[in-house]
């Protein structure tokens, strides 16, 4: 009888480090989701930010008359690149 004891609570015992390696894990992974939630939200903040200051540029008569600038210089780039090929 005594012998059936001592199997059961080393199997109890068993069962707690097991319960507590699973608790550690989960713990681990929602820590880590949570970084990611964070780091994403951090990415939609900026992104609004880019956003709101491209729509004031590209709305504005100067920001027009750089972004056609720039489109020009691109292409410019562009044609030297295949001709020195």
């Amino acid at each position: 009888m005594e012998l059936k004891t001592n199997d059961t609570s080393e199997e109890l015992d068993q069962l707690k480090k097991q319960l507590i390696c699973e608790k550690q894990s989960k713990i681990s992974v929602f820590e880590e989701l949570l970084r990611m939630y964070e780091n994403e939200e951090k990415l939609l903040t900026s992104y609004k930010q880019l956003s709101s200051q491209y729509y004031a540029i590209s709305h504005s008569k100067l920001g027009k008359l750089t972004y056609a600038y720039w489109k020009f210089l691109k292409r410019i780039k562009r044609g030297n690149k295949y001709e020195n090929s």
